[in-house]
């Protein structure tokens, strides 16, 4: 975990046109910070994930910019650790291998603006003036997307903690931790055959398509037993 505060960053006056106030969570490997720092944009921290940020630090922040993986967007852990941090300051997603309706979910997740992360630094950059000025900011390409996607999971309401069966909660969960069919059957001791039939009954019974948006459609559901994710976070790495 790596954490860094550049104290040269601008500071510009709420609501103007300058440089917006950032905070920056990016993965080593990421070259957004490189691309926003050759428009003369730096943030006012950076940090290489969530974990390294407290939320006293984005007190003065005028967006907190994140640079993930789709799969790790829709965690529960992750999207606590957003909320942790960036309660009362606008978030844009910055996508690694964005899928076609990443937007939608970072749309409905809350996420205040949305860009793939092989965008160029000035669509980013836009994006990130948008949102600190109080508006949303998702690509035109993402209407569609996210149309089919609220259709398809809501209303979320008409669902109750019945519309999975606790083995199925337990499936979800640990999908939504990044398992794969053969260690979900390994953890809870099943027949990889058995796991991925669990997957597809519950994709039918939540009108996903997809895993992703199995695990953005069960958001609003009760939580699987504490055990299920314990089993999960003990796997050997």
């Amino acid at each position: 975990m790596g954490i860094s505060i550049d104290k040269s960053a601008p500071h510009p006056v709420g609501g103007g046109r300058g440089t917006p106030r950032f905070v920056l969570a990016e993965p080593p490997d990421s070259r957004v910070g490189a691309k926003l720092a050759g428009l003369g944009w730096h943030p006012s921290i950076a940090a290489t994930d969530l974990a390294g940020l407290d939320a006293q630090a984005l007190t003065t922040a005028d967006v907190l910019v994140v640079v993930c993986a789709e799969r790790t967007l829709l965690t529960p852990v992750f999207q606590a650790e957003a909320e942790r941090v960036g309660r009362r300051v606008p978030k844009v997603a910055v996508i690694a291998g964005a899928g076609p309706e990443a937007a939608a979910y970072a749309a409905r997740l809350g996420w205040h603006g949305f860009v793939p992360a092989d965008a160029s630094g000035s669509t980013i950059a836009r994006a990130m003036v948008a949102v600190s000025h109080g508006e949303l900011s998702f690509p035109a390409s993402a209407t569609q997307a996210l149309v089919r996607a609220l259709a398809q999971v809501a209303p979320l309401d008409d669902y109750s903690a019945a519309a999975l069966t606790p083995r199925q909660r337990q499936i979800v969960t640990l999908i939504a931790q990044g398992a794969t069919d053969a260690e979900i059957a390994s953890l809870l001791h099943i027949s990889r055959s058995t796991a991925h039939k669990h997957v597809q009954n519950a994709r039918r019974r939540l009108h996903a398509k997809t895993r992703s948006q199995l695990v953005a459609a069960s958001r609003n559901l009760a939580p699987a037993p504490v055990d299920t994710v314990v089993a999960l976070k003990a796997r050997p790495a």
